[in-house]
């Protein structure tokens, strides 16, 4: 058996974060680097080293510091095992396995670290023979309390709690092309009990507009296929091309089911691994709806996204859509301007890392909403903005918390004959736990 000095000792607690990185700044990663190259052979200073490398994403700095300790004390089994945990976050799957098999034989771990290494083994193992599966399992609740402008009075204040549960997964087959060209199979599913607000709370005329009409069970699903194809390219950093056929279905009460089958192209280019910019095009068929208006929906959208350093990234869209009749008419439209930000916060919670992203959307619409009666159909257009603030606290690779609150306001320019103008202000808390597989 291998005997460790106290010295290794340290690096190894060191060592111990790298399995899930905590947040760091960029002047504690400066600080660490300095030192680790004043104190060359300190093993403590490499331990805390690569850890803020791993945490900043400095992953090849990592790797190489790794490396240079494997060298003098090979069977390091922990060292092994976060070795192979940062070559899979890169993708070198072959060294992965590799690190994993040694710190398995040398037997050094604990039993925490072992079952760690079988099931990171696992990954590495599925991802060599091409094929690579995830899946997600989230259950939480929504509180919706929204605040309608009526001088009519027909449509009404109301506030909901809305469980949910939802499923994701995706299969990923690696092509064997020298682009890394892969297709991507994934569906999820989503199902929860909500008042359904699209006419803003209103009930129904006939019955006094009660406020428990509308809560139902409510659907939504969705497969797709997608082609994810790179494109040769020699003065950018990268260029993909993603192709999709996808199928999607989602309720709004017992009698209105949307179905919709289409596909969508995506082209996304990468002037350097810092800025990225992207552009999509897609078209639904409804016809298999029950209830809908429209038969058709088309849509586009444009973004970039840019990393300002390891922790913060800022980024921009527009999008497009529209939906229209066999006839041509249109039925709705909207289109939207967002800006958001994702970033680390300095600050861990249960020992957790927390992220956090910032969007904010302005944008108008024009709608017929003929979906419940369309022998009643009215014509309305609007402008509306909404902010949203979400926040995910990563307990390990596997177990993730995330709290989100929504705020929302629309105002209408008019609708139909009568000519009234509502407008509501909806504000949404959400928590949700998600466990990874």
């Amino acid at each position: 058996m291998f005997n460790r000095s106290k010295s290794i000792a340290v690096i190894m607690l060191g060592f111990a974060s790298i399995g899930f990185p905590a947040a760091v700044s960029a002047s504690d990663y400066d600080d660490v680097f300095r030192e680790r190259y004043d104190s060359p052979e300190d093993v403590g200073v490499l331990g805390r080293f690569v850890s803020k490398a791993v945490e900043v994403g400095q992953y090849d700095q990592a790797i190489s510091t790794l490396e240079q300790h494997l060298v003098k004390y090979p069977r390091d089994a922990r060292a092994r095992l976060n070795l192979a945990s940062i070559y899979t976050n890169v993708g070198s799957w072959e060294l992965a396995a590799r690190n994993l098999e040694v710190a398995l034989s040398v037997g050094d771990l604990t039993p925490e670290e072992t079952k760690q290494a079988e099931e990171l083994a696992g990954k590495v193992k599925g991802a060599l023979s091409g094929f690579e599966w995830v899946l997600d399992l989230t259950v939480g609740i929504r509180s919706k309390w929204i605040d309608v402008e009526d001088r009519n009075n027909e449509w009404r204040d109301r506030q909901d709690w809305n469980p949910f549960a939802a499923v994701n997964t995706a299969l990923k087959i690696d092509l064997d092309t020298p682009l890394d060209d892969v297709l991507v199979i994934s569906a999820s599913g989503l199902v929860e009990r909500r008042y359904e607000d699209i006419n803003q709370g209103a009930g129904d005329p006939f019955d006094g507009f009660s406020l428990t009409d509308g809560i139902y069970a409510h659907h939504r699903g969705r497969i797709a296929a997608t082609l994810d194809k790179g494109i040769p390219v020699v003065e950018l950093d990268a260029m993909r091309i993603q192709i999709s056929a996808f199928g999607q279905f989602r309720t709004y009460n017992p009698s209105v089911t949307e179905v919709a089958l289409g596909t969508s192209v995506r082209a996304i280019v990468q002037p350097s691994v810092d800025t990225s910019f992207y552009g999509e095009v897609s078209y639904a068929n409804l016809s298999q709806s029950n209830n809908l208006s429209a038969e058709h929906r088309f849509g586009a959208e444009v973004g970039a996204s840019r990393r300002l350093t390891a922790e913060h990234t800022v980024g921009m869209a527009a999008r497009y859509q529209r939906e229209i009749t066999d006839g041509g008419t249109t039925v709705n439209r909207q289109r939207e301007i967002e800006l958001s930000y994702a970033g680390v916060l300095p600050y861990q919670v249960f020992g957790a890392l927390w992220t956090q992203q910032v969007a904010g959307a302005y944008g108008d619409f024009s709608t017929r909403d003929g979906a419940f009666n369309p022998a009643f159909a009215t014509a309305g257009t609007g402008t509306y903005w909404r902010a949203s603030w979400d926040h995910a606290f990563h307990l390990d690779g596997y177990n993730r918390i995330n709290l989100g609150y929504l705020v929302r306001e629309n105002e209408y320019d008019g609708i139909g004959p009568f000519d009234f103008d509502p407008g509501s202000m909806s504000h949404t808390l959400s928590m949700s736990f998600t466990k990874s597989f």
